[in-house]
């Protein structure tokens, strides 16, 4: 994919919290856990935001997931945050690393198994001496094959493995996952991060551009490291697009407050988690105006 082909998304429906990943109250974590754990309202969630703009969904692949993308037959522009790190964690736990990675061949279609093979072999070595750079590739294509998405937008790196990769300082893997992720799938590089000053600065440095990176932007500055005001001063350097999230601030600000917080300071697009939302269509079709910064003649949602 060229580099001038990629758009970043502006308005991204998140499901991170359906991990078990949100800085909600626990009620409200398992309010919105028990109202998606059918397939059914996942994909009626899926279909009220696209409607009123939604760009796509930024999730992880788990059986739901899967089972709301089939439901929709594969309309749903899809930004795989890859690997489902609470999910890969505890198959590794259990089963081992090749215990993990085994079940995903054998939960991945029956076409994608032969580049998987083929995949794990080219990098049987780098695996071997646990070399991550050499991991992370095989990471994905397990990931994304188990996830079977008809239409896949945009690869995402979980936070934990860039925040591990940027603490090394490791040019070489940055460099490696964007090539990579744009060559095998076709889509958009992008990394997600919970040290966004940190790794703008890194990729600035470095003169790596991904096609964007999702990262907390709020009014309360919760989780902007190294701090809200070196990270706003990243954010407003930077040409890499940001793609603001944790716009409630753990609950503490409107939706609409900080994703107007965010647009106004730099942020190209909003990622709003289903956490975060109790009329889909409403609040939704607020941000996309917020993102698209058009005049918004009313903020329904949560307070």
């Amino acid at each position: 994919m060229s580099r001038a082909a990629v758009e970043a998304p502006r308005l991204l429906l998140g499901t991170e919290s359906l991990l078990g990943v949100t800085r909600a109250t626990r009620d409200r974590a398992l309010q919105v856990a028990a109202r998606f754990a059918e397939p059914e309202s996942l994909a009626v969630t899926f279909s009220k935001a696209l409607k009123v703009g939604a760009d796509g969904v930024l999730a992880s692949p788990t059986r739901t997931l899967r089972a709301a993308l089939r439901e929709l037959k594969g309309v749903v522009p899809v930004y795989a945050l890859l690997p489902n790190i609470p999910e890969y964690v505890r198959d590794s736990s259990e089963m081992g690393l090749l215990g993990a990675a085994r079940k995903r061949v054998d939960q991945a279609p029956f076409g994608a198994r032969l580049g998987l093979t083929l995949s794990g072999l080219r990098r049987a070595g780098g695996v071997l001496r646990s070399d991550l750079t050499a991991m992370v590739p095989l990471w994905l294509e397990l990931e994304a094959a188990w996830l079977d998405a008809r239409d896949l937008r945009g690869v995402v790196l979980a936070a934990p493995i860039t925040d591990l990769a940027l603490a090394g300082r490791h040019r070489r893997f940055f460099e490696t996952y964007c090539r990579f992720v744009r060559g095998r799938f076709r889509a958009a590089a992008a990394f997600e991060t919970d040290n966004l000053g940190h790794l703008l600065a890194a990729l600035d440095e470095w003169g790596i551009a991904p096609d964007f990176v999702v990262g907390p932007v709020n009014p309360r500055g919760l989780m902007m490291k190294p701090s809200p005001e070196e990270l706003l001063a990243e954010l407003a350097r930077s040409s890499v697009p940001v793609l603001a999230r944790e716009l409630r601030a753990g609950g503490t600000v409107p939706l609409a407050e900080g994703a107007r917080f965010a647009m106004a300071r730099g942020a190209r697009g909003l990622v709003a988690d289903v956490v975060d939302m109790d009329d889909m269509a409403g609040e939704m079709s607020v941000l996309r105006a917020i993102a698209a910064r058009e005049p918004v003649a009313a903020d329904p949602g949560r307070a």
